[in-house]
């Protein structure tokens, strides 16, 4: 059996993979990139003190070959499965970061750790939406799972089709005004993102082409330790929370989530996320 190192599950095209595979070579960690392109290739045998899970879809690997992206979904599963058990350090294990499939849920979760959460609606019903906009102003809606989906303003335009949601429960959250902050967690280290830009859903206003501008912040002393608390308590050594410190003075926590994207904040700050998580993974204890 091979010496341990710090395997590394995903593709290197990928950003946050890609980034922490170059970290781990900075600090001289000895690691093994787990490539989802060529798992049949593989050496078994292996003795794994770290784990880091980023899979992409098999399907969008192998979109040409239906067998070879079934092969790769089972041994990527095996790896997951693998995950939950494992006495290492892993981030994140796949049942800790079930907690982001349902965005009540999580928010229930971060309410009783202290963190505000804006007022919120999940329905199929366009009389409580409505009900719900009356009380609380202005709204925005989005998925309340785990699949990605881009924040909307609830305006006309989704008022004029809001009896879909008849087949499609929505989530409904009151509007809020403020400071965007990304903080990423890593073990107890937190790198926080201030984020100023013109579109409602910052991730993705280049594309209605809109500007975004990311800088490194400091956060106040409760606001850092509620974080670090969260995504201890969710059994996430590795997260990234959107906040807003809004105009009311409360800082509001949208969501946890379990796989962030860091690698384009750390792009834009110089933040060492991938290096404070290779180092955090490098450790020996389980975790």
């Amino acid at each position: 059996m091979s010496s341990p190192r710090v395997a590394v599950l995903g593709v290197d095209r990928d950003g946050p993979t890609r980034m922490l595979l170059a970290a781990l070579q900075a600090e001289g960690v000895p690691a093994l990139h787990l490539d989802q392109r060529r798992f049949a290739e593989l050496p078994r045998g292996l003795a794994i003190s770290g784990l880091y899970l980023r899979p992409v879809e098999a399907r969008r690997l192998f979109a040409a070959d239906p067998g070879r992206a079934s092969a790769c979904e089972a041994w990527t599963q095996a790896w997951c499965d693998l995950a939950e058990r494992i006495e290492a350090r892993v981030a994140n294990r796949p049942g800790a970061m079930a907690s982001n499939a349902s965005k009540p849920y999580q928010s229930q979760r971060l309410m009783a750790l202290g963190f505000d959460v804006p007022p919120m609606l999940l329905t199929d019903d366009p009389g409580q939406v409505l009900e719900f906009e009356r009380e609380h102003g202005p709204l925005i809606f989005k998925s309340a799972s785990g699949v990605r989906s881009i924040v909307r303003p609830f305006d006309a335009r989704a008022r004029s089709r809001l009896d879909r949601i008849r087949h499609c429960p929505t989530l409904f959250q009151k509007r809020l005004t403020g400071t965007n902050v990304r903080v990423h967690v890593v073990g107890t280290e937190a790198f926080a993102t201030e984020v100023d830009s013109d579109g409602l859903d910052y991730r993705y206003a280049g594309t209605e082409g809109l500007a975004t501008d990311l800088r490194a912040t400091t956060l106040d002393a409760r606001t850092r330790w509620l974080c670090i608390r969260a995504a201890h308590e969710l059994g996430l050594p590795l997260a990234g929370l959107d906040l807003m410190l809004a105009d009311d003075g409360r800082s509001y926590c949208f969501e946890v989530n379990p796989s962030p994207a860091y690698s384009w904040y750390e792009d834009a700050t110089g933040q060492p996320i991938a290096r404070a998580l290779a180092r955090w993974l490098a450790c020996a204890d389980a975790a």
